[in-house]
Order: C-alpha cells, then structure tokens, then sequence
C-alpha cells in the first residue's frame, strides 16, 4: 500500500514538472515572460518535481 502513495506521488509530481516546464516554455515562445528570473525560477520549479518523482520511483522499486 506504502508502494501505491509513492508511485501516485512520483506520478503527480513529474507530471506536475513537465506542466510547469511547458507552460514556461510557451510563455516565452508567445512573449509573455519576457523576465529572465522568473524563466529560471520557473524551469527549477519544474526540475525539483521531476526530480522528487524520480526519486518517489525509485523507493517504489525497493517495495
């Protein structure tokens, strides 16, 4: 069951990371975010998550 959470979570947060990196990227294609600073706030928002859903897979391997 323990297994069940930490793959629904690793799931939610890559998920949630490409989301974020997508939406950063069509913002700066169309001009909206012209602020480099947010850009990268935004683009290591969106590695954190795809970086805690790897790790949430990876301690779903060892159950």
């Amino acid at each position: 069951m323990l297994a069940n959470i930490f793959f629904f979570a690793g799931v939610f947060f890559v998920l949630n990371g490409i989301y974020v990196f997508n939406t950063s990227v069509k913002e700066t294609r169309k001009g909206y975010m012209k602020d480099g600073e947010k850009i990268k706030k935004s683009d290591k928002k969106a590695l954190i998550y795809l970086l805690i859903g790897i790790i949430l897979f990876f301690i779903t391997s060892l159950f």
